[in-house]
């Protein structure tokens, strides 16, 4: 009994210093699938209000080196059943110009926690394929090992990354999300049997080939439904 309490005290005081320790998260997507309203959601909780074109994230780019600069990354705290956990994100734009920005953040934070954002834009259109671009942008880069430039001198000898997991998160679910067959296979945890995820399963294939574990998931970042609960989940191996 006592050796029980001993490990019991020991995973507490270990569930404790893991709620302070920052992890390293990135959110990436194509613009307009929520990135913006999970960051704010996350930031503070609430209903955030609809975000218009004024709103959309932008970067400034550099007059030396040509490049986007990156912005700040800022701390965010997910909870779950009474357990908390810290990570650090940076809310950057879905064009295609901005692409690269995602290789930078992914190296130079060494992100641990990858974050894909779609929506359902492809089941309204099925000749749209921003969603999947995005997607199989970031897979293929982790294939390719692209080493973004502008990295710094820090990161001269870094050769290799490799994310610690990916979760693809379904957002804006209060829009497709909208029968009880549907919501059953969430509280099943089979939501990768939804049809908004069938684009994606060559893309799933060949992480799960690159020996990156996925997690699949749904929210909706406007009215905070499933959104701490979703991150947190992706992060409970770390």
């Amino acid at each position: 009994m006592s050796d029980f309490v001993a490990v019991h005290v020991i995973w507490k005081i270990w569930d404790q210093v893991l709620s302070f320790i920052p992890h390293s998260v990135g959110v990436y997507g194509a613009p307009e699938t929520g990135k913006t309203t999970l960051d704010l959601q996350l930031t503070t909780q609430g209903e955030v209000r609809p975000l218009g074109a004024v709103d959309r994230t932008e970067h400034v780019m550099s007059p030396i080196s040509k490049r986007y600069m990156q912005p700040v990354s800022t701390i965010k705290r997910v909870k779950s059943d009474g357990i908390r956990r810290v990570f650090s994100s940076r809310d950057l734009g879905g064009n295609l110009e901005y692409h690269n920005l995602w290789l930078h953040d992914m190296w130079q934070r060494r992100v641990s926690t990858i974050v894909i954002v779609v929506d359902n834009r492809h089941l309204i259109d099925p000749n749209n394929t921003d969603n999947q671009t995005a997607l199989s942008y970031i897979v293929e880069s982790l294939r390719t090992m692209k080493k973004p430039k502008g990295l710094g001198i820090r990161h001269i000898f870094q050769k290799r990354y490799h994310p610690s997991r990916v979760i693809l998160l379904a957002n804006k679910a209060d829009l497709w999300l909208d029968t009880k067959d549907e919501y059953h296979l969430w509280e099943r945890g089979a939501i990768i049997k939804h049809e908004i995820f069938e684009p994606f399963r060559e893309s799933l294939y060949r992480l799960q080939e690159m020996n990156i574990p996925v997690r699949v998931d749904a929210c909706s970042a406007s009215i905070g439904w499933n959104v701490d609960e979703a991150i947190f989940r992706g992060m409970m191996d770390l």
